[in-house]
């Protein structure tokens, strides 16, 4: 009979001990915490002795030094972001005139050149998938055709072209919306344009297109053949576009990143001034009519922004 009464105690005490056991969430029990307060990783093995000590299983896994929460990343994600913008392509012009005393005069429409704006951008999320993006770039357009009927030949130079350069630098700001989805954005809105100056130059190439250069003894410099024009050429300050594009996002050396296309069209005529159309009257070379000019630039870029 003592026999089974001490077998009975010790039943019972096991069984209070497995009735108080933690459970680590799958089904093991987890050993009671040691006095002075810790605990093992549940899985018999003691805790590294730079870990924080915890009263028990629970604090120690929602503790931050575990794996980063859902809810954390969400507000990671939710953040002002700050960064740069770089963006580069192809510009053209729209709404060139079709008169046909203007192109006769001024040549058909095969304006071609290059895009670029560099700058600050920001990132306002309204909610987990829509943000404001505003940016402050410095652009630059340089647009050049060749004239046609120009052409000619010099007993240096020999056969020569001629083309007609314009550059047009200025301060814009891009005001768009985004809409973001995991790994892919779309964005619009609109651009406002300020344009500060602007460069015109008349080139002489050789039949391939190649610059003709020469050297300056004066300033001690190779420089290009070619003709100052910038009386000829006067363009609007202010001008509104539109903006349109897409692109992905993925995290570089831990900083997030956009890669995308954009889109940029001009909502009204570049030109400040309308263009003149001459004829002879009475074997004088006169103005007979002016055609309006509504040419306006557009550009598609390939855009950068990394975000801090």
């Amino acid at each position: 009979m003592k026999k089974l009464f001490i077998a009975s105690a010790i039943a019972m005490m096991c069984l209070s001990a497995n009735a108080f056991a933690e459970d680590d969430g799958y089904g093991n029990d987890i050993p009671a915490a040691r006095s002075e307060g810790t605990v093992d990783d549940g899985y018999g093995n003691k805790l590294p002795s730079n870990e924080p000590e915890y009263k028990s299983f629970e604090e120690a896994r929602s503790s931050s030094y575990g794996s980063p929460s859902k809810g954390s990343k969400k507000n990671d994600n939710q953040r002002t972001r700050f960064g740069l913008h770089l963006g580069i392509g192809f510009a053209s012009l729209a709404n060139y005139p079709t008169d046909k005393d203007f192109v006769r005069q001024y040549g058909e429409n095969e304006w071609l050149g290059v895009s670029g704006d560099i700058g600050l951008i920001v990132k306002f999320p309204l909610n987990p998938i829509l943000s404001f993006v505003p940016e402050l770039n410095f652009g630059m357009t340089y647009l050049s055709e060749e004239i046609k009927g120009a052409d000619g030949y010099d007993e240096y130079w020999h056969e020569y072209k001629v083309n007609d350069a314009k550059t047009l630098y200025n301060v814009n700001i891009p005001l768009m919306l985004r809409l973001q989805v995991p790994y892919v954005y779309v964005e619009g809105g609109v651009r406002l344009n300020l344009n500060l100056d602007t460069s015109h130059e008349y080139e002489y190439t050789d039949e391939d297109g190649t610059p003709f250069q020469y050297y300056d003894y004066k300033d001690g410099e190779i420089k290009t053949v070619k003709r100052d024009a910038e009386d000829e050429w006067k363009v609007k300050t202010f001008i509104p576009s539109i903006v349109a594009g897409l692109g992905t996002t993925f995290l570089a050396s831990g900083l997030q990143c956009d890669l995308g296309l954009r889109f940029i069209w001009d909502l009204r005529g570049i030109e400040e001034n309308d263009k003149e159309i001459y004829a002879f009257e009475d074997k004088k070379l006169r103005i007979a009519r002016v055609v309006e000019n509504e040419s306006s630039l557009f550009a598609i870029q390939l855009v950068l922004n990394v975000f801090f």
